[in-house]
């Protein structure tokens, strides 16, 4: 992680019912000097793709600006109660607050798409991450690679995601 974005976590972020809150500078309240730094860390760790994805909504700002930082489109799948007609879904629970929702992307956003990685603010569970990148396998297009803005360690969702080869 980059040494100004560890030090805003170390700073700014708190823990809630066991959860590392970072409203004020990731995924509510935005800072975009720290997203870019967050960025450009992101896309020198993970290399070149010919897409950036994520899930909406927290995932979008280190998203893009990995994205940007790469030179490349971000594609966000949309929650959607329920899937829509035409497109590739798969099923969420949420590790925030336990609902489930779809993740659902339209197949034409991806046309000319071979590689992708997958960016996102947290790993935790590490569910989010595996139903994207499945979601995306389907689609035909090879993940390269998983990044995240901030690790919760102790949750286990890197061995998630490690056990089925992401």
């Amino acid at each position: 992680m980059s040494l100004e974005f560890r030090d805003a976590v170390r700073e700014r972020s708190h823990i809630r019912d066991g959860l590392v809150i970072v409203d004020t500078f990731v995924n509510h309240k935005v800072d975009p000097i720290l997203m870019r730094s967050c960025g450009e860390w992101l896309a020198r760790e993970l290399g070149q793709a010919d897409i950036v994805i994520t899930s909406e909504a927290s995932g979008i700002a280190p998203a893009l600006a990995a994205a940007t930082a790469l030179g490349v489109p971000m594609v966000f799948a949309k929650k959607r109660p329920a899937p829509s007609e035409g497109s590739i879904a798969r099923q969420v629970v949420s590790p925030t607050k336990g609902d489930r929702s779809w993740l659902e992307i339209k197949p034409h956003v991806l046309d000319g798409v071979h590689t992708a990685v997958v960016v996102d603010d947290f790993l935790s569970a590490g569910r989010t991450a595996l139903e994207i990148s499945v979601l995306i396998s389907v689609a035909g297009v090879v993940i390269v690679g998983l990044g995240v803005a901030i690790e919760e360690c102790w949750t286990g969702g890197r061995g998630v995601v490690e056990g089925h080869g992401v």
